[in-house]
């Protein structure tokens, strides 16, 4: 029995007339962009018109790696492109602001690298000014496009499991390699690498119910790297309080397991008629109506570099077909908001509302 294929999950152009008039320009030449970013587009046959960093060796180095034909350190050369139609913005949060004040001088689409900011207020007013300078602007929020995360989704648009009433995700990593950034990171492992399931388990959730609240607990090694704990346990609530919604998700994310034949990267959704699980490579499913039977698809391609394909390619498919990016800055903030939320509950040992954290925006 066949529930999806490859076409379905995986990265595709068909949607957009012609793809090749999206010519990309770059801000920014670091590792990500070198490692995923552009080998992705390579991979796609995406378009790559210009490339900018405030570097001139990285810039120039990336240029010649990937036959950039023009590279720059000044983000005002490259919007002087007629070819560049579509910004990917692979820079920290930091300078973000900046450069979107520059770009709105020769506005273009742009695809910001995820989170909007690791910072709530900030992220805030990046949406805002995006907004007011009239600039289109997505969230590179790519784990959605990985193929084992596009493949579940597929299964629950599908409604095979009924109505869920539980997400749960179960993650096992090691990070803490000394002298890399992210050891030196404020809060690392829920707001920057956390970031990316704290969004899927929004994403995998079919009611269009915003999560609620969330209570949140950390554990610190004693003689670890991190200057922050690498180990989080989070239990999101859906509705009012009462525990009486038809919806729980539970993450958990041990980012310091140091065994590595013990690391394992798995999701599970239950529903009123079976459930579904799966790795990076493997999903599996359980039916009520198929008993004794558990259906194991296999599945082709990999987070890196296919979801940073997908991610741009959906992109510029929303460009193309005039409709909304399909990670927008509102949809983001509520994702920043639960990262905020469970660092304040894991300081401060105490259940934190959305509602609270994001003043009387709107409340899904």
């Amino acid at each position: 029995m066949e529930f999806i294929r490859p076409e379905q999950y995986l990265p595709r152009k068909s949607h957009i007339s012609d793809v090749n008039k999206y010519g990309i320009g770059l801000i920014g030449c670091g590792s990500i962009a070198n490692s995923a970013h552009l080998p992705a587009y390579r991979k796609y046959g995406l378009r790559i018109a210009a490339c900018c960093d405030v570097s001139e060796e990285a810039a120039r180095a990336t240029a010649e790696k990937f036959d950039i034909p023009f590279w720059t350190t000044d983000v005002n050369e490259l919007l002087e492109r007629e070819d560049v139609a579509v910004i990917d913005m692979a820079i920290h949060p930091a300078p973000r602001l900046e450069v979107l004040r520059q770009i709105s001088k020769a506005p273009r689409p742009v695809l910001c690298q995820k989170p909007l900011d690791l910072d709530l207020e900030h992220a805030k007013v990046l949406s805002e000014e995006a907004s007011r300078l009239g600039i289109t602007l997505g969230v590179n929020q790519q784990a959605r496009w990985a193929p084992a995360h596009m493949a579940l989704k597929l299964v629950l648009e599908q409604q095979l499991l009924g109505d869920i009433y539980s997400i749960h995700h179960h993650m096992r990593s090691f990070q803490d390699q000394a002298g890399w950034w992210w050891t030196k990171m404020n809060h690392f492992n829920i707001v920057d690498h956390g970031v990316h399931y704290v969004d899927l388990c929004r994403y995998f959730n079919p009611t269009g119910q915003e999560w609620s609240r969330v209570h949140c607990t950390t554990a610190q090694l004693k003689e670890q790297n991190a200057i922050d704990p690498l180990i989080y346990s989070a239990n999101v609530e859906f509705g009012p309080k009462g525990g009486r919604n038809p919806l729980m998700a539970a993450l958990h994310f041990n980012n310091i397991a140091k065994a590595n034949r013990s690391h394992g990267n798995t999701w599970w959704v239950d529903g009123t008629e079976g459930s579904a699980w799966c790795t990076q490579d493997t999903l599996y499913m359980a039916l009520t109506k198929h008993k004794n039977v558990v259906h194991e698809i296999k599945l082709k391609g990999s987070w890196f570099p296919d979801a940073f394909a997908g991610s741009m390619l959906a992109f510029i498919t929303s460009i193309d077909q005039g409709t909304q990016p399909p990670v927008t800055p509102e949809d983001n903030l509520q994702t920043v908001a639960m990262t905020t939320a469970m660092v304040i509950s894991s300081q401060e040992g105490r259940v934190v509302e959305r509602e609270h954290l994001l003043k009387g925006s709107e409340q899904g």
